[in-house]
């Protein structure tokens, strides 16, 4: 899962486009480009695909009825590039336009939701994890190396996940020293 940061695709090879994010920017070219038919269109399957997705349960993807959405999914793509070819996105907002390209390019990342049940079809428990922290903090910090990154996201997890928390506090600290012995510098 990610935030159309391109440096994740350096990572491995599949990454899941947040959906709640791409509602939100369809939302703005609808509200900003309400001339286009495009955005209403991709925003209602978005919702769509959303709802058949979070309503399986147990049941397995149907693969007849992802492949309708991807079609659906290319057809609006399509009617944008008319509708941005026929009416050029403006320098005020360009969003929308911005939206409608990275759609196209990371189709696979996007739809990744509809091939794999063990991706979330967006980053809603991450965010509200974090949000805790960042409402408290009072100054920015960036997580560069992984360990300081689990540092900081592994405790947010742990009531969710039922873990004793003075147990695997100690199992990150450890991991952390043991890194820095290793390598001469680590992440505390």
């Amino acid at each position: 899962m990610d935030f159309h940061d391109k440096t994740f695709y350096r990572y491995g090879t599949k990454h899941q486009e947040c959906t709640q994010h791409d509602c939100r920017y369809l939302i703005g070219s609808e509200q900003n480009e309400p001339q286009l038919e495009w955005n209403k269109e991709m925003h209602g399957l978005f919702q769509e695909m959303l709802h058949y997705r979070n309503g399986l349960g147990e049941k397995e993807l149907d693969p007849i009825i992802v492949e309708g959405f991807e079609k659906r999914y290319d057809e609006i793509l399509n009617k944008a590039e008319k509708e941005y070819q026929d009416e050029p996105p403006t320098e005020y907002y360009r969003e929308g336009y911005n939206l409608f390209l990275r759609l196209r390019e990371y189709k696979e990342n996007e739809l990744l939701f509809l091939h794999d049940k063990r991706v979330p079809a967006n980053n809603s428990l991450c965010e509200r994890l974090a949000r805790v922290y960042k409402r408290k903090q009072k100054q920015a910090i960036t997580l560069t190396e992984g360990v300081s990154r689990s540092l900081f996201c592994a405790p947010c997890s742990f009531s969710i996940q039922n873990v004793y928390l003075f147990t695997r506090t100690y199992v990150i600290l450890r991991t952390c020293f043991q890194s820095k012995n290793k390598t001469g510098k680590g992440c505390c």
